[in-house]
């Protein structure tokens, strides 16, 4: 028990000071060392690389040198599981946002997509390559790669569930309370694919194609007139 512990705690704190040093970068160093330079290479240093160059190093620095276990797969990848997958991911983490999101407005709050202005923005090419390529592999690679393997050594279910923890709670800082729901089931389902398969990039293609249909699709379809 005091094993899992250690493990738990320690990947844990890699994906914190991971994501202190990308935040960190994002809201105190860049606005004072990079103010006079282009808007998207300063979102190039922002949100692509300082996050995997010095937010990596971090986790690295604290949850490097672990033991690993690598998942054993042997389910083959086909058409229907890639399709199954996606009509999960989205028909559970839809639902999920949108049931909350209701609660918000109920309750008296309001909802806000902060992203939403820069993805059809002056910058639109650099989004649409953050969001569909960018954050799946490099997200992908952090959570159900380097992280998940650390935690495969507790046990498959542990691992996933706690890696998609940890995935899912940055989210409802940069995002809010829904899209950290809508990911951490999101995280459930490729946790689980990646374990299932031993692969990661079915994975990273799931994440492409959640971030364009929830991300452009439905997003475009609610600014229409």
């Amino acid at each position: 028990m005091k094993k899992n512990s250690v493990v738990v705690f320690r990947v844990a704190l890699g994906v914190a000071v991971w994501f202190l040093i990308t935040k960190g970068f994002a809201l105190w160093l860049e606005p004072r060392i990079f103010a006079g330079l282009p808007d998207a290479l300063r979102l190039i240093f922002k949100q692509m690389l300082v996050p995997y160059t010095l937010g990596l190093a971090g986790f690295y620095l604290a949850a490097g040198k672990m033991e690993k276990k690598e998942p054993e797969g042997g389910q083959n990848v086909t058409a229907w599981l890639l399709l199954k997958s996606l009509l999960i991911q989205m028909g559970l983490s839809l639902p999920i946002a949108a049931v909350i999101n209701i609660l918000i407005v109920v309750l008296g709050g309001t909802i806000s997509n902060p992203m939403a202005k820069e993805m059809f923005g002056a910058n639109w090419i650099f989004y649409a390559v953050l969001l569909l390529l960018f954050n799946p592999v490099m997200e992908e690679i952090l959570f159900r790669k380097l992280a998940l393997d650390r935690l495969l050594v507790i046990g498959e279910k542990k691992a996933v569930l706690i890696s998609s923890v940890l995935f899912a709670l940055p989210h409802v800082i940069s995002q809010g309370l829904p899209q950290m729901c809508a990911t951490f089931v999101l995280a459930l389902v490729w946790g689980n694919l990646r374990v299932k398969t031993g692969k990661l990039w079915p994975c990273i293609v799931l994440h492409g194609c959640f971030n364009l249909i929830s991300g452009y699709i439905i997003q475009a379809l609610t600014m229409i007139n």
